[in-house]
């Protein structure tokens, strides 16, 4: 019995040797990672990367739609800063003129007006160069300050025939020459025009 037994046990140790040897001969037998996928596999991992590669195109999409709607965003905040500069520069500028003729106005009395407008003639202006006329104040006799020469329009022989004066309030109308007189010395210009006169020209300007 005891023969019996050990030859049982000899027998089953043959089996596992013959086992391990055939496991030891051929490692990937067991190993799930190195044996050929089944359909299925190949398909599931197909779609696993498939839906990698989508979601990183997704990703980089709304990056740059993101990078792109800030760029938007800070472009119109650029382009608003502009404009507000540029609106800002005007008025200063406009302020800065206002302030300008009123400090004009303020240091010269009436009574040196007077005397001006009467030094003052017509044939002086005739003849100014245009470089001395641009920019130059037309005033009234009481020293008021109707506005600027911008333009200027001349005969065939050169002599002024009329020029566009911008008014302090925006407006502008030609005035024609001999409607102004002009004083060399101070270099200024009077108008005979009252301010209603001066206005109709304007809108019918």
């Amino acid at each position: 019995m005891k023969l019996k037994s050990l030859a049982l046990c000899g027998a089953s140790l043959a089996m596992l040797s013959l086992g391990a040897t055939s496991v030891l001969a051929d490692p990937a037998a067991g190993d799930p990672y190195t044996q050929n996928p089944t359909p299925q596999e190949r398909a599931q991992t197909q779609q696993l990367n498939t839906q990698s590669s989508d979601s990183a195109v997704q990703a980089t999409a709304t990056v740059q739609s993101d990078n792109d709607a800030n760029q938007a965003q800070y472009d119109a905040q650029q382009d608003q800063y502009q404009e507000d500069k540029a609106r800002y520069n005007a008025q200063k500028e406009h302020y800065l003129d206002q302030r300008a003729e009123y400090e004009y106005d303020r240091t010269h009395p009436l009574t040196w007006w007077h005397d001006r407008y009467t030094s003052a003639t017509l044939n002086h202006f005739y003849d100014i160069p245009r470089t001395e006329l641009i920019d130059l104040r037309v005033m009234r006799e009481d020293g008021y300050t109707v506005g600027r020469i911008r333009e200027i329009d001349r005969h065939g022989d050169g002599r002024v025939a009329a020029v566009r004066v911008v008014f302090r309030d925006g407006e502008s109308a030609w005035l024609k020459a001999r409607d102004l007189r002009y004083d060399p010395d101070d270099r200024i210009v009077f108008t005979d025009l009252s301010v209603i006169e001066l206005h109709d020209l304007a809108r019918n300007s």
